[in-house]
């Protein structure tokens, strides 16, 4: 089917968006059964002759409301009736984390016309809570080198876009190492006393989001500005295609981790295996913004330090 036919199947005449049994009941197109029944019982209860038998538009409602239901309930007449419907409708109706993700995804893939990196890690990627405006994220180990294709600059915008259709407001994301609300908390919490450290010793704490972006809200950890910096020093590296300007870039940017992991090394307080982690995060983020092995890189920032060249 042609884009054109799509649009004109989602408009009723005189140009409006046509209204569908999902609206009706205020579902999104992907609603369970449960939903379903829940939706009409909660509209039926409001609209129902008993309650306003003489107000002819909540009788209207109510013939709507269980029209709609009559059909959605049904497996072989929902089956029918979407096939005569546009494939999605946005901004969803009752958007979770979990279905935000999944149609940021779809809109992603639909618009690239094609399977790449940047879906296989948006399909590795699993929601763990929407905070504010920001969408918090995990990936599984296995998977984590898979994380840097989301963060080039213009996948990554691919992303907010997507996010921001799907969502009907402008929401940002954030791929964390833990898995649960309560480590997203716990690492607010240490972002929270490090800015407050930083502050305390004069320094300041730019946002690489920009003003209004996720770092103003809620700021970056010293390893999430380190991979920003790789990842946008990359993207304005001149002659980045030539395997020499590579080398001087995967050097410099080895240079950067090196510092970083001997700087929190010497603070109090610091938690050895976060720490680890962190540490292969970013080798595995510098991993995909060049195309190699992250063990081969692994190796190489040991040799440097040995070395004494970092």
């Amino acid at each position: 089917m042609s884009e054109q036919q799509d649009r004109e199947r989602q408009v009723a005449p005189g140009g409006q968006r046509r209204t569908t049994y999902y609206d009706v009941l205020d579902l999104d197109r992907d609603a369970t059964p449960e939903e379903i029944k829940a939706a009409y019982y909660e509209l039926a209860r409001q609209h129902h002759p008993d309650v306003a038998s003489q107000d002819a538009e909540m009788a209207q409602k109510f013939a709507s409301v269980s029209e709609a239901y009559r059909v959605l309930s049904d497996p072989q007449r929902r089956r029918q009736y979407d096939r005569s419907l546009p494939q999605k409708s946005y901004p969803l109706r009752r958007p979770t984390p979990e279905k935000i993700w999944r149609e940021a995804g779809d809109v992603v893939l639909m618009r690239s016309d094609r399977f790449g990196p940047l879906n296989q890690a948006m399909q590795a990627t699993v929601p763990i809570t929407l905070d504010g405006d920001t969408l918090v994220l995990t990936m599984p180990g296995s998977e984590r080198h898979l994380a840097g294709h989301m963060e080039t600059a213009a996948n990554r915008n691919s992303i907010l876009n997507a996010l921001e259709l799907v969502a009907g407001r402008r929401l940002y994301f954030r791929v964390i190492d833990g898995t649960t609300t309560e480590e997203w908390e716990q690492l607010k919490h240490v972002e929270e006393q490090a800015r407050s450290r930083r502050t305390m010793t004069g320094r300041t704490e730019t946002a690489p989001g920009g003003p209004g972006g996720p770092s103003a809200k809620g700021g970056e950890s010293t390893w999430d500005e380190l991979i920003q910096r790789m990842h946008r020093t990359y993207q304005q590296l001149p002659r980045r295609q030539h395997p020499q300007a590579k080398s001087r870039y995967i050097r410099e940017a080895l240079g950067w981790i090196a510092s970083v992991d001997e700087e929190l090394r010497l603070r109090e307080g610091v938690d050895e295996d976060v720490h680890e982690r962190m540490l292969a995060r970013a080798i595995e983020r510098l991993s995909a913004i060049v195309d190699l092995p992250a063990v081969v890189l692994a190796l190489e920032l040991d040799a440097l330090k040995r070395a004494g060249e970092v």
